[in-house]
């Protein structure tokens, strides 16, 4: 299936992506998840093999990251999407795509690869769930929150 295919699929209807944003959001995210020290698409590709237990093979990364490939299955950004924490809309919608950028620049300033996944995996959650994994990770930190979670505004504030 076509990248416009699958862009015209998509549930945000935001319009067409053409291939170079398809390069360009793997790429971003390539340099989000490495922080400046990018493997090349060899490591990355065998890390994807790992984490997914799918085979994606390190030249057609690299065909894709460089805009040299113009067509992508859904099953290849599912597995791209599940290797680097984000839903595979990221590639395919603008709106989806700038909102994960944002929280991709916060992540990166963390500095700590475990945050950085637990920040993506957390994005789409309901209030009630992030509630919740705002208070396990309260309770896991020692704080005491005298059983309710603060807002993130007064988490900001601190």
């Amino acid at each position: 299936m076509e990248l416009e295919d699958l862009a015209r699929s998509s549930s945000a209807g935001s319009g067409a992506t053409d291939p170079s944003s398809l390069a360009r959001r793997l790429e971003d995210i390539i340099n989000a998840y490495y922080r400046g020290s990018r493997p090349p698409y060899s490591k990355i590709a065998a890390e994807i093999h790992e984490s997914t237990g799918r085979t994606f093979s390190a030249t057609y990364l690299w065909e894709l990251a460089t805009g040299r490939k113009h067509n992508v299955t859904r099953e290849h950004l599912r597995v791209l999407a599940e290797h680097f924490g984000v839903t595979p809309d990221y590639f395919t919608d603008e709106e989806v795509s700038d909102r994960v950028r944002r929280q991709m620049e916060f992540a990166v300033a963390l500095g700590n690869n475990k945050v950085r996944k637990l920040a993506f995996r957390a994005d789409g959650l309901s209030e009630a769930g992030l509630d919740a994994l705002l208070a396990l990770v309260n309770a896991m930190s020692g704080e005491s929150g005298g059983g309710e979670a603060r807002p993130a505004s007064a988490e900001q504030d601190s």
